[in-house]
């Protein structure tokens, strides 16, 4: 196989199933997707060369590309209609209830796995109940990509038993783009473990594809993974990052910036109403409300009195000059 990883995803790779040669230790394979990339199928073709897959579970968002039909080449495919699910996170929920196996892999589509993938990760299996590794992030070049405040996420394995009594907890409303911190709470809220691999890692690819039922293709904005988004988009990205950290994780340092950065950007967008969402935060979380940012009143009302004084200045000038016009 060549060396280089771009060489990799573009050069010929013979299919190998290793559930057919190597069953043991055999596992279901969680994928939600929402259309793909140019190398979805390499990346499914990795997938069954490193994990005896038992069974793959696909959730169809709404693919209007050739993801499903790409995936039902594959054998033991099974692909779920999840296109009235609004989020992420739910269709996730949806996949583990379906899991036939006492360990799954949750993988995200645009991941490519190295070679050792399976067994490094599976050697973990009596440290943790919950775990993944670093992204090798592949835009042209590769680096590391590791913070230290968040899970792993990306190519992730668990124990079912870890998430059946938390599950029922996740409805469609919110989780989208914090799944990882909501299912390792749900792992470490029933006594089991959580926990990152070090020395295996995944290639994450970035690069333009399909996105959402418009198929409309998204480009790479800047080196630092900023993908453009609609104005749309941007405020459900926002809306339910805000609310579903809220609604489903507790307050420490990381979730406080989160909500402070995603409350700014509603701002921004003129899509924040602080007397609203303060009463949903305690309904759905009170724990929450002290760290809400709150309105800043006082330079508000600072900057109406400058405003009411100017205009009173004013008012006075004109009526000098008229004065003196007489």
């Amino acid at each position: 196989m060549p060396g280089s990883i771009f060489a990799r995803y573009y050069a010929p790779e013979m299919f190998t199933d290793r559930f057919s040669n190597r069953p043991d230790g055999a596992i279901d394979v969680l994928i939600p997707v929402l259309n793909t990339n140019e190398l979805w199928e390499k990346n499914l073709i990795s997938i069954y060369r490193e994990i005896p897959v038992s069974r793959l579970l696909i959730g169809d968002a709404g693919c209007s590309d050739q993801t499903i039909a790409i995936a039902k080449k594959f054998p033991r495919v099974e692909v779920h209609d999840h296109s009235s699910f609004k989020t992420l996170g739910y269709s996730v929920k949806e996949l583990i209830k379906r899991v036939e196996t006492e360990w799954f892999a949750y993988l995200h589509a645009d991941v490519y796995l190295p070679g050792g993938w399976f067994d490094t990760m599976r050697s973990y299996q009596s440290d943790f109940d919950w775990f993944g590794c670093p992204m090798q992030v592949t835009v042209m070049g590769e680096y590391r990509h590791i913070d230290l405040d968040r899970p792993y996420a990306g190519s992730q394995m668990g124990r079912k038993a870890a998430f059946l009594n938390g599950l029922d907890t996740i409805e469609d409303d919110y989780v989208y783009r914090q799944e990882d911190f909501v299912f390792a709470g749900i792992v470490e809220k029933g006594q089991f473990r959580s926990g990152r691999v070090e020395d295996i890692f995944h290639y994450h690819q970035v690069m333009p594809r399909l996105y959402g039922t418009a198929a409309r293709t998204r480009s790479l904005k800047s080196i630092n993974i900023e993908m453009e988004m609609t104005e749309a988009e941007e405020i459900h990205t926002a809306e339910t990052q805000l609310r579903g950290t809220v609604k489903y994780l507790r307050p420490d340092k990381y979730q406080i910036r989160s909500v402070e950065a995603n409350v700014l950007q509603l701002k921004q967008l003129n899509r924040f109403d602080y007397e609203e969402f303060i009463a949903w935060v305690a309904k759905t979380n009170p724990e929450w409300i002290p760290h809400i940012p709150r309105p800043m009143r006082r330079l508000q009302r600072y900057q109406a009195l400058v405003r009411s004084g100017f205009k009173a200045i004013v008012r006075h000038v004109l009526q000098y000059f008229l004065y003196k016009l007489g």
